[in-house]
């Protein structure tokens, strides 16, 4: 076997093998719709035929594919696994509490003090409810806002989940939900004053502003404080979609980041560390309109997900994670660009230090041609990263970080002499 360096990926020997990933991904397209559970985890979102399709394990930031071969991980559970794999604070608890059951006739004092846990760590949150899915919470989100305000509209920016109210243009989705959604983009800075002039025009008939903050470029704090300002002015609620930027940009989230106030926020992945998990949370005069409303989930009251959930908020507070998340992303981000550069290629992270955006081209399927071959480059390398976000993790090393920097200069020198980048727009280096 090969020798490797602790905290590293063991390095390839001789021949990258995926035998029995490809065997099982066959397997898979014979049983399940889509091969797996999330469109983000299906094989045709990466580098099909170069990059490991099913994961056998994993210990901090270091995973292995069922055939034996080790990556550092910058999907970690689609930016869920905020700890990394295995951190003692899930397994320990989750060790310590199962005896107590999963799931009880009626609620359970985990209930409480999760609860708890969870609106003192967010901004301006008195009352919080859970849910499993970060779809459940937006949804539920929604609905509260359109009782609320008694308007039925509501504005969309961003992916918010897949029901139907967000999803309405596509197949199985009754076409008549379009004319009770506006979804509007915000990639760009030229987005935001056809937002603001939508809310100003509309207003009167729109419940809500759902915003997801976009990955590829940071927007600024003035913008978000005019938005909110615009909402409010219109009577329409403002309401921080923060599955994916929850518990990563700050304690509290882009609320406290940012230096703003949501009406209230929804939360998932990294609200439990991976255990499936969600929640609304904001003041009590919104949240306890809720109770008027038929949103209610079985699940919700899990006790494993609300433990781990408590202990995870705990790490949060008491550490430095977000400190360490944000200065290890800076060092990626840095190091990746100069290796860019000085290699001529059209790649450039952007977006926050912790959400590591790769983009090699404004133009969509330029991007998706490049991105794709880059992920195949450095998975051979012993590096995973998705073809547009990835995430740092909690587990995450600066040795880790510094090998991803290599891997990455290797993997453009290899495009590059492929001719990869030839007639490629420039945009991304700028």
């Amino acid at each position: 076997m090969t020798s490797r360096t602790p905290g590293l990926p063991r390095p390839i020997a001789v021949e990258w093998k995926l035998d029995r990933s490809n065997a099982l991904l066959a397997e898979a397209r014979r049983l399940i719709p889509g091969v797996t559970q999330s469109l983000m985890k299906r094989p045709e979102m990466y580098a099909l035929g170069s990059f490991p399709v099913y994961l056998d394990g994993g210990e901090g930031a270091l995973v292995r594919d069922v055939d034996g071969n080790e990556y550092i991980d910058y999907i970690c559970g689609l930016g869920a696994n905020t700890l990394g794999h295995n951190h003692p604070a899930v397994v320990r608890t989750i060790r310590e509490r199962l005896e107590k059951g999963v799931l009880h006739s009626l609620p359970t004092e985990i209930e409480v003090t999760a609860t708890r846990a969870l609106v003192d760590l967010i901004p301006g949150a008195e009352m919080a409810r859970f849910f499993k899915t970060g779809a459940d919470a937006t949804s539920a989100a929604l609905r509260l806002a359109r009782h609320v305000t008694g308007k039925e509209k509501v504005v969309t920016i961003g992916y918010n989940g897949w029901h139907d109210q967000f999803m309405f243009d596509t197949p199985g989705v009754p076409a008549v939900l379009r004319e009770y959604t506006y979804r509007m983009p915000l990639m760009a800075e030229a987005d935001e004053r056809p937002l603001l002039d939508l809310i100003t025009d509309k207003g009167s008939e729109i419940a809500a502003v759902l915003l997801s903050l976009p990955y590829k470029r940071c927007v600024s704090a003035e913008f978000l404080r005019v938005l909110r300002e615009t909402c409010h002015a219109h009577g329409v609620l403002f309401v921080l979609d923060e599955v994916v930027t929850g518990f990563r940009l700050a304690r509290g989230g882009a609320q406290e980041f940012y230096g703003i106030s949501a009406d209230f926020v929804c939360l998932s992945k990294g609200i439990a560390a991976g255990m499936p998990l969600s929640a609304i949370a904001g003041p009590r005069e919104v949240m306890s309109r809720l109770a008027e409303l038929q949103v209610s989930t079985t699940f919700g009251g899990e006790m494993l997900s609300l433990e781990v959930c408590k202990a995870v908020l705990a790490e949060y507070r008491d550490t430095d994670y977000i400190e360490r998340l944000a200065a290890l992303g800076k060092r990626l981000r840095e190091g990746v660009n100069d290796k860019a550069a000085k290699n001529g290629a059209p790649l450039r992270v952007v977006g926050y230090d912790s959400i590591p955006f790769f983009l090699f081209a404004d133009d969509l399927a330029t991007h998706t041609r490049l991105a794709a071959q880059f992920v195949g480059a450095m998975a051979k390398r012993g590096v995973l990263l998705r073809r547009d976000v990835s995430f740092l993790c909690g587990a995450h090393t600066e040795a880790q970080v510094d090998f991803t920097i290599e891997a990455a200069h290797d993997a453009l020198v290899e495009m590059a002499r492929s001719g990869a980048f030839e007639g490629s727009p420039a945009g991304a280096r700028s």
